[in-house]
């Protein structure tokens, strides 16, 4: 079906995952492609010649594409899909549909074997978007390995896939941030497997073998199981903590006659780790307590041991950005029918913690970060795209891009600045005390003596001594020589302005 005519030189910064959505080829076809193997692509340099982590800068790598006039037929066998006919040929998904197109629109016109499975198989995985419900087994289909839906809409919870179905570098090998262990491929898979893509396999030949119970609760709470929010909640949480997802099921009946929306959703993920009736969090018959890897998480964003107040708040933070990751793919995926779920008014409380929806979804970008050298954060990029300078490099500053872009996801208007002084006469002046400054409301302060520069940030929570704990975008991470999302304590005194939504 293919022949690897084209090359490509590797630039600073590239990564083999990165080259290869750039091509539209899948990451395993392009290592092969080159005599690498794909089972060694574990993040970590290895002494092998064929580790796909050894990328040299002016290395010409083979890009297995398909060219026109050396495609090749293939005969589709019963059983057969249109993801594992790509993997067999060495050729990215997209590619090969593309490469079908006539034959997708040919309806009329008895079409070819060949050109009815690329349709059946282009259709399969997206039920949703003419029924409005989804095919639990489709979407969870292990023979669609990377390319099911499934792995795209948690994949972005993981942050290892992109909402349009792209890899992120993660995707090839990362640390857990909650146990420090070894994760690869979309679901972050923490066990044996040979390479990213067997690893998303087995993770979906787990989540098919959840769904009879997962269906049978939803039906009892009175609860359709094939509604893409409430199974991808449900799935995601899973992936995340098994033992978190049977305490989502227990409680799926606290959900009877309510939207099945983020906001609901997001709550209920949280009641999996800390008891309503409580406040605290589950106890474990280890003995210990529920979301033990948000301590370690809360540890390293905070620099010193968190209370169980911050550890809860990080949680939530967690549980919200998940959720919120999770609806951006099902639309992107073209999974929701349904019209999206309303804005939250503007600084809306959340149902428990009483946290602002901006400050929430702020929290839940805690550890972004710049990436040094010539690569950039595509998180950081799109931070920028919603200010009016939409700058294209993680080097341009981007307090006021971080500011933005968190209002413009909780739904309230911003400045579409990237000036951070231009917060200065953006909604309400609140008075720069601790009796009246509040969290979510945004403050200024001055960088340097140039009166037209300066950092904008959100206050997180109010603290003694005339101090503020804020979080912001392009702050100081500590220990390292580049910037992130994260939290800072300032005087209060020492700010130039504090401003709160209209």
């Amino acid at each position: 079906m293919t022949a690897a005519v084209q090359s490509y030189r590797v630039q600073r910064g590239d990564t083999l995952n990165e080259i290869a959505h750039r091509h539209g080829v899948q990451p395993e076809a392009l290592m092969r492609a080159n005599g690498m193997d794909p089972a060694l692509a574990d993040g970590h340099i290895g002494r092998k010649a064929h580790d796909p982590d050894r990328l040299q800068v002016g290395q010409r790598l083979t890009i297995p594409v398909a060219t026109p006039g050396l495609e090749r037929q293939h005969q589709v066998a019963p059983g057969e899909t249109l993801a594992s006919i790509a993997e067999r040929w060495g050729v990215g998904l997209w590619e090969l549909i593309k490469a079908n197109l006539p034959f997708l629109g040919a309806q009329d016109a008895g079409p070819t074997p060949t050109a009815t499975a690329t349709a059946t198989a282009a259709t399969a995985t997206n039920t949703a978007a003419t029924t409005g419900r989804l095919d639990l087994q489709r979407f969870t289909d292990p023979a669609l390995g990377s390319n099911a839906a499934a792995a795209i809409v948690i994949g972005s919870a993981e942050g290892t896939r992109r909402a349009d179905g792209g890899f992120t570098p993660a995707y090839g090998g990362h640390a857990d941030p909650g146990n420090a262990a070894h994760n690869r491929g979309s679901f972050s898979y923490q066990h044996t497997a040979s390479s990213p893509a067997d690893a998303d396999r087995r993770q979906l030949q787990t989540l098919q073998g959840r769904l009879p119970a997962y269906e049978a609760a939803a039906r009892q709470a009175g609860l359709d199981p094939a509604n893409a929010r409430l199974a991808s909640a449900y799935l995601d949480l899973y992936n995340q903590s098994p033992s978190a997802a049977a305490r989502f099921l227990n409680q799926l009946g606290t959900l009877r006659g309510q939207p099945l929306d983020v906001a609901h959703l997001t709550q209920l993920r949280v009641d999996a780790f800390v008891d309503r009736n409580t406040g605290e969090r589950f106890r474990l018959a280890s003995g210990g307590q529920a979301g033990s890897g948000f301590v370690n998480i809360a540890r390293h964003q905070l620099g010193h041991a968190p209370t169980e107040a911050q550890v809860q708040a990080v949680i939530r933070a967690d549980q919200q950005r998940r959720m919120n990751a999770v609806e951006g793919a099902l639309q992107q995926q073209g999974l929701l029918t349904q019209a999206p779920a309303a804005a939250a008014p503007a600084v809306a409380p959340a149902a428990a913690a009483g946290v602002p929806r901006h400050l929430q979804i702020a929290q839940g970008e805690l550890g972004t970060h710049e990436i040094r050298g010539a690569q950039d954060n595509p998180r950081v990029v799109e931070y920028h795209q919603a200010t009016s300078l939409k700058a294209r490099n993680d080097e341009t500053s981007w307090c006021s891009s971080f500011v933005n872009w968190t209002m413009s996801q909780a739904g309230v208007q911003g400045t579409n600045s990237a000036a951070a002084r231009s917060w200065l006469n953006w909604g309400q002046a609140v008075p720069k005390d601790a009796a009246h400054v509040k969290p979510g409301d945004v403050i200024v302060f001055p960088r340097g003596n140039n009166p037209a520069q300066g950092h904008v940030a959100i206050v997180s929570e109010v603290l003694d001594n005339g101090m503020v704990r804020v979080i912001g975008g392009n702050q100081g991470v500590r220990g390292e020589h580049y910037d992130g999302v994260t939290y800072a304590d300032r005087s209060l005194a020492s700010a130039l302005g504090v401003r709160r939504a209209p």
